[in-house]
């Protein structure tokens, strides 16, 4: 092979590898655009990014023109992964909120560890549902939607949170299902989400 040949060969091979990352972003495949990024030594441009978010915000509209609020959230997560990533690598921290809790929620929590693929072991705190298993599948739907396929959900305890009218947030019970989570070390997650709340524990060991 000639030494033009070979410049050539050298410089296709950035091109192509950066295809490959743009299409396992699009396909929602964080994981693997990551790994392709860090064993190609491939990194992509800004403007990279802008297409693949323009395709996330058209799947979002079509979703919720049609009522499919599932599909409609999966894109979301795959267009804030794709953000988080352009706009400060990949992010734990940002791309994976340690607690998940809504101003005024009054009903279910879990302690979650999360671990696997690229995630170090991670200690989470989620709500949102009528029942503890179905926070613990809506974080594993929340993993998969940001393409984090390697990475699993273990389940370490329940409890039952409420925001009080005096402003206080307390914690209290357990998961029939799962037992009860370490309430201290969810309360300390909380705290850390809602700076200069009080925080009580109830039963602390129940």
């Amino acid at each position: 092979m000639t030494a033009k040949r070979e410049a050539e060969k050298e410089a296709r091979a950035p091109r192509r590898g950066k295809a490959v990352i743009i299409e396992h972003l699009r396909a929602g495949e964080l994981e693997q655009a990551v790994k392709s990024m860090d064993g190609l030594q491939v990194s992509l441009a800004e403007s990279d990014f802008t297409p693949i978010i323009d395709y996330f915000e058209n799947q979002i509209q079509q979703a919720a023109s049609e009522n499919e609020l599932r599909s409609a959230m999966q894109f979301k997560r795959r267009r804030a992964a794709v953000k988080i990533l352009r706009d400060h690598g990949f992010d734990l921290k940002k791309l994976i909120p340690q607690v998940v809790l809504p101003q005024g929620y009054n009903g279910k929590i879990m302690l979650l560890s999360i671990a696997g693929g690229l995630i170090e072991p991670l200690v989470c705190l989620r709500s949102g549902d009528l029942w503890h298993r179905e926070i613990v599948i809506n974080t594993e739907g929340e993993l998969k939607d940001l393409g984090l396929v390697s990475t699993r959900v273990h389940e370490l305890g329940g409890a039952h949170l409420r925001f009080e009218d005096d402003g206080s947030i307390l914690i209290w019970g357990r998961s029939e299902y799962y037992g009860a989570c370490d309430k201290e070390f969810a309360a300390e997650l909380v705290r850390q989400a809602y700076p200069g709340r009080r925080v009580r524990v109830k039963d602390a060991f129940d």
